[in-house]
């Protein structure tokens, strides 16, 4: 259990909220404040208990804390850090949620003391945004990754480390550019391969076609319900990675697309047999 006096989360969308809510089911004493934009927002999470104080001014919500998550889009948390660093006092913690690691960090690095940020991405989400959306079991046995990097001192990695499995997390521990290379495999991929599903299949009269899609179009194409702006951030701070995972995305469907057109049906099931493979071997990682 997380030793933190006081934790401040800054932004109390899905991922905050679902933080505040899974401390204190799992008996994390202490005291949460919390920075809102939304004067609803913040009526609604003091209403139902999800925090001890909401805030209008980020700078409020981080004075008292001794551990600071920023829980917004990847490019507005680096604004909020700018906006706190002059009252991040010496001992005092921040880190993040975001999807990519290696901007964030190098961006960090000149706004906030020393060893004062480490990097964190719990592996968990929803295309459903905002405070109603928020569970207590949204991290549980979710994996967070701890990006750590020379700079930061080993008891700063392990107080973040505390804090994700105070909210029922597994972590590991990867440098920042690793994270971001793997998480463009993983997770960046599939949300732009999502996107470019949904936008091709409702080309035109996509009214008149939805009728048609059955539970195969909208398991697919789920995560393109998401945050635009969250996700135009991701791709923004990961373009290389991102780059480089469409190519060989590109090259799969390019093949089975050859192999259609000149009738090769033997190389389109095979296409299909090592597709079903590699699920299935993607999928004994998953409980590990």
């Amino acid at each position: 259990m997380t030793r933190e006096p006081c934790i401040s989360i800054v932004g109390l969308g899905l991922m905050g909220a679902s933080l505040a809510m899974a401390l204190r089911k799992r008996g994390y004493a202490g005291r949460i404040a919390a920075y809102a934009r939304k004067e609803e927002t913040r009526r609604e999470a003091l209403a139902r208990g999800v925090v001890d104080a909401a805030f209008d001014d980020p700078d409020a919500a981080v004075r008292e804390a001794t551990l600071v998550v920023l829980c917004a889009p990847i490019r507005s948390c680096v604004e909020l850090a700018v906006d706190i660093a002059p009252v991040i006092r010496p001992g005092v913690l921040v880190t993040d949620v975001g999807s990519t690691k290696g901007w964030i960090c190098r961006q960090m690095a000149g706004i906030l003391p020393k060893g004062a940020f480490v990097g964190s991405h719990p592996i968990a989400g929803s295309e459903k945004q905002g405070l109603q959306a928020a569970s207590a079991d949204l991290y549980e046995n979710a994996l967070t990754v701890i990006a750590t990097h020379l700079d930061v001192p080993e008891e700063a990695s392990e107080r973040v480390e505390e804090l994700w499995k105070s909210a029922g997390s597994r972590t590991c521990r990867m440098e920042p550019e690793d994270h971001d290379r793997l998480l463009a495999r993983t997770s960046h991929l599939p949300h732009v391969a999502a996107a470019a599903l949904a936008k091709a299949i409702g080309r035109d009269s996509a009214e008149k076609v939805g009728i048609f899609c059955g539970t195969g179009f909208y398991d697919s194409t789920r995560v393109a319900s998401g945050s635009i702006e969250m996700w135009n951030d991701i791709l923004m701070t990961n373009a290389p990675a991102v780059a480089e995972e469409l190519r060989a995305f590109k090259m799969e469907v390019e093949r089975v697309y050859d192999d259609l057109q000149a009738g090769r049906f033997g190389d389109v099931a095979k296409f299909l047999e090592r597709a079903r493979e590699a699920r299935a071997e993607l999928l004994k990682g998953r409980g590990r």
